[in-house]
Order: structure tokens, then sequence, then C-alpha cells
């Protein structure tokens, strides 16, 4: 089958891309990367803090004594706290405010100090790239509605795409090797990535798109819009000096026996007004959940809706778990890795080939690999300083993404710089995996550290084959260019 377009066509969309391409390559490369990755947020903050207990069920009441003793004796009572129940990726409760938390032991005491950090640095960076979020937010939809533009022009630009799906070029190198892998892998991702782009592009670009609207309509307004998408905070006239968690658990357990109990959050908890809200997700559906509220005295005052209500309520809470894959189970997970991986090889090679096909060199081909080979070696080394020193994250992973960019200037090659980041990264895997082990003793060999490490060491004898496949063709080009010669 081949589509037939005029070449004036062909042409423009190919122009179309490259530029795109070019102006959304870098980031789109971050925030792939850092997706993928934090679809296991769950087991890096379980891998984070391996030393709280781990179970999957526990007593209410003891839950409930853990949360009015969390909230009585000293913590900061923010605008809104939080008990979190264990469930299969993280099978430990917590109880939180909104800057640090405790986990619960198995006998309803206070444990361990409870860190999530390192997942907060995965997330922060896939939705809205440490920026504030009302800006940040808005910059990864508009680059998810860029990416809708570049998986439609690339369709266009191969009109042969259905007849060469399937023609991979074995052995092919440089730039036809990076052409094949970034048409093929498009191709086969396609429908994957174009879902992606569009639950992205929907998180923040919709309140844009309902301010418009509103705009647009008699007598409506944002305010009224967001009304009928999300439900009104109830009015609350009984006040207990203490959480009634357990008694409104019985009532949440009858409201919907089959679902999943996922967190309490008390709302305007320093407040006259506070009340408490379950997050409970039901089966078979895939709105995040629906929200059963209730007073601190736990009676009932009615559920949000998000399953039963206006249909715009439900499509808007259910693109997080389409978005993320976290729906069925940990398969799911693993099959969002791979075309989450596919997806952040296409973003990067899509910028090799453009530089590839110029004619000259710039400092852009110095400061690329930086990028592409930098943001691992600065995910391990914040990985390192979060979980081992406590610091925080964030500037640390920024700080070096700014020194892996523009020490490229100074090495002036590609290649070789690409191997010192390669053998770079797989030495800090090695290295903090020891100091894991270190810190954490007999902690590092249980589950919850376990697993991680195993696939950071794994990470790490990747980083040193693919060094080594990179040495080996540079070997391979000199020899070549000596018989040419």
């Amino acid at each position: 089958m081949k589509i037939r377009l005029s070449p004036q066509l062909i042409k423009s969309s190919l122009s179309s891309h490259s530029w795109l391409g070019l102006l959304v390559g870098g980031l789109m490369y971050i925030i792939c990367l850092s997706g993928t990755l934090a679809i296991f947020y769950e087991e890096i903050e379980r891998w984070e803090q391996p030393v709280a207990d781990e179970y999957l069920t526990i007593d209410a009441h003891l839950l409930e004594d853990s949360f009015n003793r969390y909230v009585s004796e000293g913590a900061e009572v923010t605008e809104h706290m939080y008990l979190v129940f264990p469930n299969e990726a993280l099978p430990r409760a917590k109880v939180s405010n909104e800057f640090n938390g405790r986990y619960i032991n198995a006998d309803g005491s206070l444990g361990a100090d409870a860190y999530d950090d390192l997942s907060g640095l995965f997330t922060g960076l896939h939705i809205n790239l440490h920026m504030p979020v009302s800006i940040g937010v808005v910059v990864v939809s508009a680059l998810g509605a860029l990416l809708c533009g570049l998986i439609i022009t690339g369709f266009l630009a191969h009109p042969s795409i259905v007849k060469d799906a399937f023609k991979l070029r074995t052995g092919s190198t440089g730039r036809m090797g990076q052409v094949d892998l970034h048409n093929r892998l498009s191709v086969w991702g396609a429908p994957f990535h174009l879902m992606i782009a569009l639950t992205g592009a929907y998180y923040g670009l919709i309140l844009l798109i309902v301010g418009m609207f509103a705009s647009s309509i008699d007598g409506a307004s944002p305010q009224s819009i967001n009304q009928q998408i999300f439900p009104s905070e109830p009015e609350v006239e009984n006040q207990a000096s203490v959480y009634s968690v357990a008694r409104a658990l019985e009532q949440v357990r009858e409201l919907s026996p089959d679902g999943k109990l996922l967190y309490l959050i008390v709302h305007d908890a320093n407040s006259e007004n506070r009340f408490m809200e379950f997050y409970v997700q039901q089966p078979g559906l895939l709105a995040w959940s629906e929200n059963y509220r209730f007073d601190t005295a736990g009676n009932y005052l009615g559920a949000a809706g998000y399953t039963e209500g206006e249909a715009a309520q439900q499509v808007l809470y259910s693109v997080y778990r389409i978005h993320f894959g976290h729906f069925g189970g940990f398969i799911t997970k693993l099959f969002y890795v791979v075309l989450g991986m596919s997806l952040t090889v296409v973003s990067a090679t899509g910028i090799n080939i453009w530089l590839q096909k110029r004619k000259y060199r710039d400092a852009l081909n110095l400061i690329w690999p930086g990028i592409v080979w930098g943001m691992p070696l600065a995910l391990v080394v914040a990985s390192f300083t979060q979980v081992i020193f406590h610091l925080p994250s964030s500037p640390v992973f920024w700080g070096c993404m700014v020194v892996a960019m523009t020490a490229g200037l100074f090495v002036q090659n590609e290649a070789i710089y690409k191997r010192y980041l390669l053998n770079l990264t797989a030495l800090s895997l090695v290295f903090l995996v020891s100091a894991y082990g270190i810190k954490f003793e007999s902690y590092a060999l249980v589950p919850a550290g376990l697993s991680i490490n195993l696939v950071l060491l794994a990470a790490a004898v990747w980083f040193f084959l693919a060094a080594y496949d990179n040495r080996r063709r540079e070997l391979a080009a000199q020899l070549i260019a000596e018989d040419v010669c």
C-alpha cells in the first residue's frame, strides 16, 4: 500500500517535521525519558526508603490512631494532610503533611521517615520540567500538542510508510542506521505515541480551552464550567476533635466493597471547614478513583461523582491512568516502559539525523551528546545525592545537565565524549548501588531494595557494553580512513 501525495506536500511536510523536531527535540527527550522512568514511581519510592515495615492489610483502628497521633504530636498541620493506604506496588501505609511524613509500622506505631523526593524528581521532570506548576504543565502540554504535529507530518513526509514498516537494514551504521531506527520505531509505536501525545497535551491545555469556550458562550465563565467538571466542596456542619477514620472506612467499604483504597486527603485541614475525602479506585473503570467525603466525625457527606457524574468528569479523571499505564497491573507497566523507551529513542534519533544531514558542524553537535547521554548520568548523580545524603535532587540534576552539555565543547569530538559519558554513567551506577548497600546494609537485600538494585546493575552492564561498542566503531572507522588514505 502506497499513499500518493504531491511532491510539494511531501517536501513541505518534511521541512515542517524537521523544524518541529529541532524545536522540541531536547525537551521532548527529557520528558519522554523521565516519563518512562516515572511509570515506576511507586517502586522508586519503595527503594528510596527500604527500612519501612511492609504489609498489604492493617487494622482500620490502628490507622486512625496513627493518623491522629501524627497530627497531634508536633507535625505541622498544612492545608492538606494525607493518609496513604498500602497496595501491591507500595505495600506500606504512611501519614504526611504537604512537606514530610512518616511510614506506619505494622503495629500502628509511627515508623521511619517517609521519602518520595526521588520519585518526585522523575514525575516533576515529566509533568512540569521542575518549573512552577502553573507554567510547566502548560509548557509540557504544548510539547504534547507539538508531538501530535510531529507524528502527523512524519507520516505525510513518508508516503511509503506501510510498505517500509518492517524494512530494517541489518548492520546499518551512521546516518542510515539512525534513519532506519527512527522510522521503524515511529511506525511500530505510532498508535501509542499518538495516545501519549494527546493525553499529555490534554492535561495543561484543557484549562486554556475551558477559558476559550467560556468566553464564547453567553452567561458562561471558566468558574462555572469548572464547577461542572470539578465538584464543589461540601458544607461541613459537624467537627470532631479527632479524625474518625475507622468509622468512615467502614462506610467506604460498604459503598464500594470491591474498590481499591488509594489514600485519604483531609482538605482545609488547618481550618474549621476541614473534611475527609477517600480516593477509591473502582474495578473495571479507567477513572482514577471515586471520591467519598466525610466530616471529621465520620459522617458521610456524599461522593464526588467522578465515575457516575457528568461525562466531562469521567473523561478528565481517566486521562492520568491512560497516560501513565496505571491499569492492568505490572505487565501493563512493562509494556508502557518498552513503548516509552521507543518514543525516547525516536526523539533522540530525530535530532541525530538532522545533525548528520547538515553540511557543517557547530556547537550544537557537541552539546547534543551531553543532553542525550548526560541525562542518564545526571539522574544517577541526583539519585545518589538524594538517597544517600537527602540533598535536594532537582538542583543537582540540572547542575549536572549544564556541566554535561558544556563539557562537550572542550572535548571537541562527539564520539569520544559519548564514550566518556557512557563509562561515567556505568561507573556511577555501580557506585550508587555500592553506597546504597553500605547505608542500608541488610535492607538493601529486601524486596524493596534488591529489585531496583539488580535493575541498576543490569543498566551499568549495558552502559559498559555500549561504551565498548562505541570504541569498537571508532577503531573500525579509523582503519577504514587509513585504508582510503
